[in-house]
């Protein structure tokens, strides 16, 4: 610690207090003439001398003391000072020091706390934003700043979040004291769902912190509602479909139509048509809702793909026959096995080249080949392997415009409906193969030429001993 001043108005004032007792007693001997005036002035003079050698080390050690206070007051490190000659005042100075030492301690622990809460609120994986009463934001977490970016403080809540439903919440809860939780949608940066608790802050805030939004991104949860409602609404109306062409037959069939056997014939070879229709769908529902259910049991056993394919071919040879076409299998030799399950792969082969045969032109071509490739396209969640089965399944078709294929794995959805059910699809095949796909932590994608046809690529790990 450097060594203190002393102001001279401090040192002159304690002097002189110093040494105006022993003055006071000179003063009456030189009343009386047994002192003359000289030696009364050398006498003061000595003692102001005097007064001072003894007073200075006093306040010397005084202003040290106080300059440790004053440095420990604002919160600076410092060193308790060497009291030599304010023994009575040693034991404070001794206080103050292990005060700081706990002091220290405390801001460490203290400081330690902060730390801790500030990262288990960044790291919290819903949104939280915390706003004053002005609904200016006061401070974020990182999840809110990834979505709606950085440096969001003193920003006025309306201009980051644009939903005056929030804002009403927002201002409710500001005014009348008790929380609330609301969903509500927003659509820039871009469309999301958001379920928000909205919470006055329950102690005063230095910062000025009022009000909480803890905010949860539901946008995929709804997504999901919805297409769960979709396909409710889809497979009772692609059941009630057929169920009412059955019935009208038959009513037909009861009714005018009783006693005449070429109708009869007609009609029952249509609702025979139907029931088959209906049976389809019903063992596509049946397929999907058991590869849901063994979603997150991986296959493991090893699968010979090129002979899986074809026995496949071979099954469907009569379907391209019928419509003059070519199945030609381009089979890498040695392919190694996949890893997966025979049966469920056979399907997903299936219904890939018998979509091809459905859907391509007649007298054309479906190419079905095998490799092993390393090369991925890069948004497929197959990184860690190095190589890779793909096997592919090329049409020549009407092809599928661009906009068609995010959605083309759903379930029911159809590029073309009444094509679709012309030639027997239930609108859920390749939603099944996707299902598929997705157990065996495979990958499929599409690529598609409107006029020209389609080629679908499906990714398998491969087994490994």
């Amino acid at each position: 610690m450097s060594k203190p001043s002393i102001a001279f108005n401090v040192l002159l004032k304690s002097v002189m207090i110093v040494s105006l007792p022993p003055l006071l007693v000179l003063i009456p001997f030189a009343f009386f003439g047994y002192l003359n005036l000289s030696h009364l002035l050398y006498a003061y003079v000595a003692l102001l001398v005097v007064s001072t050698i003894f007073v200075y080390p006093f306040l010397a050690n005084l202003a040290s003391l106080t300059n440790y206070v004053n440095q420990l007051a604002e919160d600076k490190r410092a060193q308790a000072p060497d009291l030599t000659f304010l023994s009575a005042a040693a034991n404070v100075s001794e206080a103050l020091d292990r005060l700081q030492r706990s002091w220290e301690v405390k801001k460490q622990q203290m400081e330690s706390v902060i730390t801790e809460r500030e990262i288990l609120v960044d790291t919290l994986p819903d949104i939280l934003i915390m706003i004053n009463d002005d609904k200016q934001i006061v401070r974020t977490n990182r999840a809110a700043r990834a979505i709606f970016g950085q440096n969001l403080a003193q920003k006025p809540l309306k201009d980051v979040i644009q939903s005056a439903y929030l804002m009403d919440a927002v201002a409710s809860v500001i005014q009348d004291l008790k929380g609330r939780e609301i969903e509500f949608r927003i659509e820039e940066p871009v469309l999301r769902d958001f379920l928000a608790v909205i919470e006055r802050f329950p102690v005063p805030s230095a910062g000025g912190i009022s009000t909480i939004i803890t905010m949860n991104d539901i946008t995929e949860l709804k997504s999901v509602e919805q297409m769960r409602a979709d396909f409710v609404a889809n497979a009772s109306h692609e059941i009630r479909t057929p169920l009412a062409s059955i019935k009208g037959f038959i009513e037909t069939l009861m009714g005018p139509a009783k006693d005449d056997d070429e109708v009869r014939d007609e009609f029952l070879n249509i609702m025979l048509d139907q029931a088959d229709r209906m049976q389809q769908l019903i063992n596509d529902l049946l397929s999907l809702s058991k590869i849901e259910m063994n979603a997150h049991s991986v296959p493991i056993d090893p699968v010979d793909v090129n002979q899986m394919i074809r026995k496949v071919s071979e099954s469907l040879k009569h379907n391209a026959n019928e419509k003059n076409m070519r199945v030609t299998l381009d089979m890498h030799d040695n392919l190694p096995k996949a890893k997966g399950d025979v049966k469920e792969l056979q399907q997903v082969a299936h219904n890939l080249i018998g979509n091809a045969i459905k859907y391509g032109y007649a007298n054309s071509e479906v190419l079905v080949t095998t490799k092993v490739t390393t090369d991925l396209p890069q948004d497929l969640n197959m990184r860690k392997h190095s190589r890779i089965i793909c096997f592919s399944v090329k049409d020549q078709g009407e092809g599928i415009p661009k906009q068609h294929l995010p959605r083309l794995m759903e379930r029911f959805y159809r590029v073309d409906s009444a094509r679709t059910r012309e030639v027997g699809g239930t609108g859920l095949g390749l939603a099944i193969v996707k299902g598929i796909i997705n157990r065996h932590r495979g990958a499929i994608t599409v690529d598609s030429v409107v006029g020209e046809g389609s080629i679908f690529n499906v990714y398998l790990p491969i087994y490994e001993d």
